[in-house]
């Protein structure tokens, strides 16, 4: 395990192999469950985890996927880019007629374009850790999975990314969660007898390691104190429980940020387009939908 670029102590595990079908595939594989363990050495808080979890009380949590994390993120280098390039291109406007016009025109329609995918396209549900029952719910393709927390199998694992122009290669960390046939519970018939799912994607792995730690603590032991203050701004409505109207100016400023930065996080309480938990999950939970 020495020369592994994965620094946890976890047995090593080729579950991977065993997929009938991969996308991709990661290298030096470890087993972080079963049994549910953490990584030494590593921090179990709640803090800066905000961007992880979409839900979370004293019954269950759901936890954001990577490809959820990637899409709350996604317009902030996007705008950034766009309205720096935008005022740039207006001063040099001012020296150069038309600049600005034929850059406005290349990138506003590109722009629109990213927002009506942000809006348009259907968000993925979350994975539901159920504490009281120690069952862990996923939704994969239409296919529902629940899993006994003590059979939960994740795995962290890496794999070179090549980033650019020459010789730039960058280890990307990976956390999965595997689901068997047999853990099938509704919807749609596996159509495989392993499947896997992405919970993490990254270039840090303390962060992928903190992450689990803090899962793994929130099973065995439940939230404490300072949860409710690191995890105040997971979605919408519990960052409208935790601010309210207690700071009026704090309260506007925070929206034109959001609005201007990360829409999403207002847009993902209302918009239509998102996938749901079906009746029997939502008959064990209630209609709770977060992303």
């Amino acid at each position: 395990m020495s020369d592994s670029p994965l620094s946890c102590d976890f047995p090593e595990t080729d579950i991977e192999q065993q997929l009938e079908k991969r996308f991709y595939r990661t290298h030096d594989e470890r087993l972080a469950s079963p049994p549910a363990r953490m990584v030494d050495g590593v921090s179990d808080s709640s803090h800066e985890l905000s961007y992880a979890i979409a839900f979370i009380n004293d019954r269950f949590v759901d936890i954001r996927t990577a490809f959820l994390e990637f899409r709350r993120f996604q317009l902030v280098p996007v705008n950034i880019f766009m309205i720096v390039v935008l005022a740039i291109m207006w001063f040099v406007g001012q020296f150069f007629h038309g600049a600005f016009s034929a850059t406005a025109a290349l990138l506003l329609p590109l722009w629109g374009t990213i927002y009506l995918f942000e809006i348009l396209f259907p968000l993925t549900l979350p994975v539901r850790i159920d504490r009281q029952e120690k069952y862990v719910y996923v939704g994969h393709r239409g296919t529902f999975y629940r899993i006994p927390w003590d059979e939960l199998e994740v795995s962290f694992s890496q794999s070179l990314q090549y980033l650019g122009s020459g010789v730039v290669w960058e280890t990307q960390y990976f956390a999965h969660i595997y689901m068997r046939e047999k853990h099938y519970f509704c919807g749609k018939r596996p159509k495989r007898s392993l499947q896997r799912k992405k919970i993490f994607s990254g270039f840090n792995q303390d962060d992928m390691y903190k992450k689990w730690n803090f899962l793994v603590r929130y099973v065995c032991e439940g939230l404490v104190d300072e949860d409710s203050e690191h995890l105040s701004k997971i979605n919408y409505d519990s960052y409208r429980n935790k601010v309210g109207i207690k700071s009026f100016r704090v309260f506007i400023i925070d929206h034109f940020f959001y609005i201007l930065f990360i829409p999403g996080f207002i847009w993902w309480k209302y918009t239509p387009f998102k996938y749901r938990w079906p009746k029997e999950i939502d008959f064990i939970f209630g209609k709770f939908n977060f992303y």
